[in-house]
């Protein structure tokens, strides 16, 4: 009976054992989970942080490019940022140079985050790459940047530590690192020089990144640079800086590494970067810049050749580098994607013929479109190009643009979207040739003369504002040089944006801000460019009496109604744009009419919502205008010469907010976008040949009001 119950009583004793190891465990398990929970969430945030600082850096530094990231936090005695707060991002601290990699601990309070802590309690870490740091700036900045530093897995064997990279690409830009709980001969004592009140410690990242010393085990990486307190370091494309992330044991199960590493690679910047509506409006008008600099050149002119090396665009670049510092900042970073070709014989752009030269803009990297078909590469000088070295085409272009730089049919948008990043985006070049005129912002802004009042050109954007002004008289910018008309098609580009916004049109309450402005075509018979300007009331229009508005074509926008004596002028409800003559701005004159369809099938749009043009906030309008001269009575055929009967008369389309329509080198696909007012004139002799401006007219007070116009190009030819 006795060895009954000690049998029975050795048995429970087993089991409790049993159960307070599995509980133990159990404990451990959980605790482990926990913490690694904790730390997976930390470094998910910061990475995320990090991301969003880069793909808006441009919205806190007017002026620059998106995806720049900033340094990490250095310690108060280092961080040169005149304040002794952890967590703030380094400014351009003792030794800093460009290229130059920068770890420390994350800068939390410059991403507007609390402390971050792993699961371990201690603070996160973080490295940027000197390719894209924010205080010595690297150049080029964009999708084809590479990243200095290369993530390495290991079973702790030299044989088994390799690469999870598959090209210089997908090295990573930043990383994060969760270092864990102190290894041996690691000291997180705090420091004596640094603030550390809120993660205590050191800033030496030795005693946080692992491990402390080379081991052969895993090939000798350390995770720590090779600069001051392990914390800086310069890595050429050939030599990235090898990181390991944890954990990883060796043998006896001793810990060489316990960092979790969260890395950020290029792709997972500009993938966000390449969506915002300001990254095609750049694109888009680098591309405007150089086409339009180069289609005012005569072709034989020796800017338009191509240069030997980077792809042909060196002699363009120096010809036509924009005047606004911000869009020449952007050339500096986006040219490398640039490529520009002038062969002997023509070449054809989506199916418009005659171009004397190509320009391209190569997408975000896919697939090469020729054997071998791997993925296009864009990291060395054989593939982006140099002075010396002319760049891998393919490379760049897809399908049948890899004929480049011979003469050839190219196709592609002319045009950003960032749907379709990777494709190409492709310009005709023709120059200006014998009989043919164009004038721009971008090359004769300075020529440009002001008449009236309250007008303020903007030299360094190339734009100019036109805004309330005292007394009668409305504000002229008027254009030295003539255009053509007769025997002629003529296509206008400008945006605009009102200064103000205004719901009048909406619910009739409160004062109609006004009036509007003009586009303005005037008879040049006199030889005499306008000098000045028309009334306020009027919009600053050359009137019925003048030399010049009395025999004239005029594109309003207006935004007031004007619906009583004296000033008479049969407005709509609407805010409207219409096409009037010779300086009369009265719809009822013949054939100006009115129509809420705004599909080219009246000279005249009442825009819907009312208010249109000065919504809330005011937005950026964008307009196209097309003169077709030798035109049948109904404008259905036009561009039939010699201008005589049946064929002799013109036709007036305008687009408002029109869609990628800035290139004027080429009619608008009348069926993709149909006009929204249109009008079918007589040819009249006295309009053979038209001065041109923007005139304004804006009152004060409560009705106040101003508009912005910018990006003009007008083309005869």
């Amino acid at each position: 009976m006795r060895c009954q119950r000690g049998s029975t009583l050795l048995l429970v004793l087993l089991v409790l054992g049993v159960l307070t190891a599995y509980l133990a465990i159990r404990t451990v398990t959980d605790l482990n989970s926990e913490r690694d929970r904790v730390t997976t969430a930390a470094l998910a945030l910061a990475k995320s942080a990090l991301i969003g600082f880069a793909v808006t850096y441009s919205d806190s530094h007017p002026g620059q490019v998106n995806g720049y990231l900033p340094l990490p936090d250095l310690g108060s005695s280092r961080n040169n940022n005149f304040t002794l707060n952890e967590g703030v991002s380094a400014a351009n601290f003792s030794g800093n140079s460009t290229h130059l990699s920068v770890l420390g601990r994350l800068a939390w309070r410059t991403l507007d985050l609390g402390p971050l802590r792993d699961g371990s309690a201690s603070c996160l870490w973080y490295a940027v790459s000197g390719s894209h740091q924010d205080a010595q700036k690297s150049t080029p900045m964009n999708w084809d940047s590479v990243g200095h530093f290369e993530l390495f897995s290991t079973d702790a064997t030299p044989a088994g530590t390799v690469s999870t990279v598959g090209d210089e690409h997908q090295r990573a830009v930043a990383i994060v690192v969760a270092p864990g709980a102190a290894l041996p001969d690691q000291s997180r004592a705090n420091s004596s020089v640094d603030t550390v009140t809120e993660c205590s410690g050191n800033y030496d990242a030795r005693n946080y990144l692992d491990s402390v010393s080379p081991n052969a085990l895993i090939n000798n990486i350390v995770n720590s640079l090779a600069g001051t307190h392990g914390a800086t370091g310069s890595y050429p494309l050939t030599a990235p800086k090898q990181i390991i992330a944890g954990p990883v044991w060796d043998e006896g199960h001793n810990p060489l590494i316990n960092d979790r590493v969260l890395t950020i690679t290029p792709d997972e910047l500009f993938k966000l970067i390449q969506r915002r509506a300001d990254f095609k409006t750049a694109i888009d008008a680098m591309l405007g810049d150089l086409s339009v600099c180069l289609n005012a050149l005569p072709p034989t002119d020796a800017r338009l050749a191509a240069s030997a090396g980077n792809k042909g665009v060196d002699n363009i670049l120096a010809a036509c580098a924009p005047a606004d510092p911000a869009r020449a900042n952007f050339l500096t970073n986006w040219k490398n994607n640039l490529l520009y070709t002038k062969p002997a014989a023509l070449s054809t752009v989506n199916g418009t013929s005659g171009c004397i030269a190509v320009l391209f803009f190569g997408g975000a990297r896919t697939q090469r479109s020729v054997a071998p078909l791997s993925a296009q590469l864009r990291a060395t000088a054989a593939q982006t190009g140099s002075a010396a070295v002319f760049g891998d085409p393919t490379m760049y272009l897809e399908a049948g643009n890899t004929q480049f730089p011979a003469s050839a049919a190219y196709a592609g948008s002319g045009y950003f979207h960032a749907g379709t990043a990777s494709a190409d985006l492709v310009r005709c070049i023709k120059g200006l040739a014998a009989g043919s005129t164009q004038q721009s912002f971008a090359a004769d802004f300075s020529g440009f003369s002001v008449a009236g009042v309250g007008v303020s050109p903007v030299a360094q954007t190339r734009s100019v504002n036109i805004a309330t002004a005292t007394g009668n008289s409305g504000g002229c910018f008027w254009s030295p040089s003539l255009v053509p008309l007769a025997g002629k098609t003529l296509r206008t580009y400008y945006d605009f944006k009102f200064s103000l916004s205004d719901s009048f049109a909406v619910n009739a309450t409160g004062a109609d801000r006004g009036n509007g402005f003009t586009l303005q075509l005037v008879s040049a018979e006199s030889g005499v460019a306008p000098d000045t300007c028309g009334a306020q009331a009027a919009m600053g229009t050359l009137a019925a009496d003048s030399i010049w508005g009395g025999r004239s074509i005029i594109v309003e926008t207006d935004v007031h109604r004007d619906a009583a004596a004296p000033s008479d002028a049969h407005d709509p409800n609407e805010n409207h744009t219409a096409i009037l003559l010779n300086g009369d701005l009265d719809h009822l004159q013949a054939g100006a009419s009115m129509s809420a369809a705004c599909d080219g099938t009246a000279a005249g749009c009442r825009h819907l919502p009312a208010n249109k043009f000065e919504e809330a906030p005011p937005a950026l309008h964008h307009q196209r205008i097309e003169i077709h001269s030798g035109c049948d009575a109904t404008c259905s055929h036009c561009s039939q010469f010699p201008l005589s009967p049946p064929n002799d008369y013109a036709r007036v389309a305008v687009w408002v907010d029109c869609v990628d329509c800035s290139d004027v080198m080429a009619d608008l696909d009348r069926l993709a976008q149909r006009p929204t007012l249109q009008r079918c004139l007589p040819s009249n002799a006295a309009l053979s040949s038209a001065f041109w401006g923007f005139t304004g007219g804006f009152r004060t007070g409560s009705r106040q009001q101003g508009v912005t116009l910018s990006e003009l190009i007008v083309r005869s030819e």
